[in-house]
């Protein structure tokens, strides 16, 4: 359910990003993101209320990330694009990579519910934290021409 809602809003965050700035969609976005996260300790007992809480969370937490691929194709030049997207993908596969052993050991320590959802959530906040140091665009250094004749 978290990736159905994430694909089902996709489209809609884009809409926003481009009406509204996407430094603000993001940030907007992974604040939301802590939220859903840190409600999901509520236990609730009904499934359809339960898959609808879940859908919501993954509107927000999984297409923070790909919001974030936008930002940044737009935050820096041509030249350096590939570069900082590539960074971006890697941030965010450390975070794919971290989340199971994180997750791991909050089960093997008998506290995953409901701590995995504040670990999570406080991730988004730092991810917000983070993200709203980052300047609205990014001013390449000018290209500086070698000298010619000197060495």
């Amino acid at each position: 359910m978290l990736s159905v809602g994430a694909v089902v809003v996709l489209i809609i965050a884009g809409i926003l990003a481009n009406k509204h700035g996407t430094k603000k969609i993001v940030l907007l976005w992974f604040g939301l993101s802590a939220v859903f996260l840190a409600m999901l300790n509520v236990k609730i007992q009904n499934e359809f209320l339960l898959n609808a809480a879940v859908f919501v969370t993954g509107v927000f937490v999984f297409s923070s990330q790909v919001l974030i691929y936008a930002w940044v194709s737009q935050l820096f030049p041509s030249r350096l694009r590939g570069t900082a997207l590539g960074f971006a993908a890697g941030v965010g596969r450390l975070g794919a990579i971290m989340g199971p052993a994180v997750t791991g050991s909050l089960v093997a320590a008998g506290i995953a519910y409901p701590w995995g959802f504040y670990v999570f959530g406080a991730t988004a906040v730092l991810a917000v934290i983070a993200l709203a140091t980052v300047p609205h665009t990014i001013t390449p250094a000018p290209n500086k021409a070698p000298a010619i004749g000197k060495s």
